[in-house]
């Protein structure tokens, strides 16, 4: 047994640390965008199914010794996926597919083996004697994933470069296929008989009412996991860290529930799910100024009660040994149900995150489904009333603090986009037109005689206010990051503003309801794409003033700071031309990284911070001012050091500036 734990255990920590390292390779190509990861979570869980459907089959219909024959082979056949770099594949416009084609593509086999290996291995021990035991390999594996997330963002990524770290995961992979084939010879000599035609003594058939329990459980531990990541990415920061964290929380309480049912009492339990919800409320609430940290934990906890309980009752409702691969399966049907739901059909279907809010009555209906079939529970005497008096209350409790957001959002928003990229709206309040993206502003325009002038983080008095101010004659501007369109409004005639914007829909919401693209004197192009990847693929195109806006909100793309990034921009700029980082961000202090890439191009830099004043419609913005020769502009050079690398594509760290 302890080989078989053994390769469990390895199976598992690379299943789970594929994860983050194969999402860092793949952000870069659509923008940071925090919809990647949804994407690959998907993946992850599409994938877990076709693992466990293929050892549910194998231990199904293959004698012992084919089953050790096959297995062995397709581990081995893994090994021509190595090493684990993603390939260049053409746009087909659907960034969804594009990702899961490139994943399949990538790691399709050796991620299909690595799933399979935890209830193929357990099957394979599911004689009688051990019975008691096999469940806990369950608890062991994810006890390994979650030292593999854990690891990533603490002992791997501050570390190793990307490469580096895909040939250390291909390398785990071959020493995985080594302790398989250990385990595999241990099986053809000394079969044990299938799990599948041992017959559990007193254990009736499951149910049809259960195995839907068992699936619906699943699924919705699954729809709260990607939901919650989904808000978390979205204005923080789509980086591995905030992916691990959910992720793991989600891990942890598999191995708590996993781990005997003394570790789940129902009766401290089902008190803590309700007032998850309410946390689930409070920390996506708009009204309630919490601090990113604060807000994190409130995710957090409510993930980690909400999940135990899940999977706390899923673990209560398992079946014998013999019907071990059957009851995997459903749970991985129940994963794979969850995440396409959350990963493509909401999208579709809803304009806002609101998965986020149904995802947690459907928690409440499937753990009122498992009490229901639990032929142990109390629910079925009707005895507990307090049961059913606190889920009416906690629905109340729900409808309260979700409907006063919602209905506060519906009454400003005159129009609305969901993309790939995240959730854009327009609200208009107090004379005010505003672009939003997530919870983050991105642009305002006044709708009255004022309509031309600059707002938000564009003021006159803001660092690129001034720097666009001071030219003169014709020029040329290019600029990262659309929004509103607000600076197009500097522009004069003979100007040319050329906009790099990642989101088709942006463009659309700032040519609809702001005038600012329509009434500049200059002359405006809209690039649409990835800033830094057009750039990459265009002529040089001269410009004056390089701006990159895409850093204000949560979601940082990192791919834009890099040192590979500024040796494109710097074929685009004229000599002594200006280059503008507008790094204003509530989570992260980006000046250490954009100092670094100066220093490392010979550049000058200067950091303008301006207060803003909300009666002229600006905010607080900081902007950092590059350029060879600063004076020249009519700044004066900052002399202060950081103690920071600059990032590359192979490597970046975000712990080390978060606020």
């Amino acid at each position: 047994m302890f080989a078989h734990a053994l390769t469990i255990l390895l199976a598992a920590f690379l299943l789970f640390l594929v994860q983050p390292v194969i999402g860092r390779y793949i952000l870069p190509r659509y923008g940071g965008a925090p919809g990647v990861w949804t994407v690959v979570l998907l993946f992850f869980q599409v994938a877990l199914l076709a693992g466990y459907s293929y050892a549910h089959a194998l231990t199904r219909f293959f004698k012992p010794g084919v089953q050790a024959f096959i297995h062995g082979l397709l581990v081995l056949v893994g090994l021509v996926f190595v090493p684990m770099i993603p390939r260049e594949l053409s746009p087909i416009g659907a960034p969804t597919l594009e990702i899961l084609w490139l994943l399949l593509s990538t790691i399709g086999l050796p991620f299909m083996m690595l799933a399979a290996t935890s209830p193929l291995l357990q099957a394979w021990l599911g004689d009688k004697a051990l019975t008691p035991r096999v469940y806990r390999l369950y608890a062991l594996s994810n006890v390994g994933s979650l030292v593999a997330l854990l690891a990533y963002p603490f002992a791997v990524e501050p570390w190793l470069g990307l490469n580096l770290q895909s040939w250390g995961w291909s390398a785990g992979y071959g020493l995985f296929a080594l302790a398989t084939l250990i385990v595999v010879v241990h099986r053809v000599r000394s079969p044990i008989k299938s799990s599948e035609t041992v017959k559990d003594e007193g254990q009736p058939t499951p149910s049809f009412a259960r195995r839907v329990v068992w699936v619906a459980l699943a699924a919705c531990g699954v729809w709260m996991l990607m939901a919650v990541t989904n808000r978390m990415t979205l204005n923080i920061a789509p980086v591995p860290f905030l992916w691990v964290l959910p992720l793991g929380t989600y891990l942890l309480s598999f191995i708590v529930a996993f781990s005997g049912e003394r570790w789940y009492r129902r009766k401290y339990m089902l008190p803590a799910l309700i007032i998850a919800i309410v946390f689930f409320g409070m920390a996506a609430s708009g009204t309630v100024n919490f601090s990113p940290l604060v807000r994190v934990m409130l995710y957090v906890l409510a993930l980690l009660a909400t999940c135990l309980v899940l999977h706390g009752e899923l673990y209560r409702l398992r079946p014998g040994t013999s019907r071990l691969t059957g009851f995997y399966l459903a749970v991985a049907s129940g994963g794979a149900l969850g995440g396409s739901f959350v990963g493509i059909l909401a999208p579709q279907l809803f304009q806002g995150y609101w998965e986020y809010e149904l995802g947690q009555v459907l928690c409440v209906l499937a753990v009122l489904g498992a009490l229901a079939v639990d032929p142990s529970s109390v629910v079925q005497g009707f005895r507990p009333k307090w049961l059913w008096v606190a889920v009416g209350l906690l629905l109340l409790i729900w409808l309260d603090v979700h409907s006063v957001n919602l209905r506060r959002e519906l009454d400003v928003t005159i129009d609305s986009r969901r993309s790939f990229f995240g959730v854009t709206r327009v609200g208009e309040e107090d004379g005010v037109r505003t672009l939003i993206h997530g919870t983050t502003n991105h642009g305002a325009q006044f709708t009255d005689e004022r309509a031309n002038r600059a707002t938000t983080y564009f003021g006159s008095e803001s660092g690129v206010g001034r720097v666009l101010s001071a030219y003169r004659g014709e020029r040329r501007i290019g600029i990262i990051g659309l929004g509103a369109g607000t600076m197009a409004g500097y522009g004069r005639r003979g100007d040319v503003y050329r906009f790099y914007e990642l989101d088709e829909e942006v463009v659309e919401l700032a040519r609809a309801h702001f005038s600012y693209l329509e009434d500049s004197q200059a002359k405006v192009e809209i690039a649409v794409g990835d800033g830094r990847l057009v750039l990459r693929d265009e002529e040089p195109q001269h410009f004056d003033v390089l701006i990159l806006d895409a850093f204000s909100s949560g979601g940082v793309p990192v791919h834009l700071l890099t040192l590979e990034a500024f040796d494109i921009y710097g074929r685009h700029v004229n000599e002594g031309a200006v280059i503008a980082v507008n790094v204003t961000n509530h989570n992260l202090d980006l000046r250490p990284i954009v100092a670094a890439a100066a220093k490392a191009n010979n550049l000058q830099w200067t950091v303008v911070d301006d207060e803003g004043n909300r009666e002229e419609g600006t905010l607080h913005s900081r902007w950092m001012i590059l350029s060879p020769d600063l004076q020249s502009h009519g700044f004066e050079p900052d002399d202060s050091s950081y103690d920071h690398p600059a990032w590359t594509d192979d490597f970046s760290n975000l712990f080390r500036i978060l606020k």
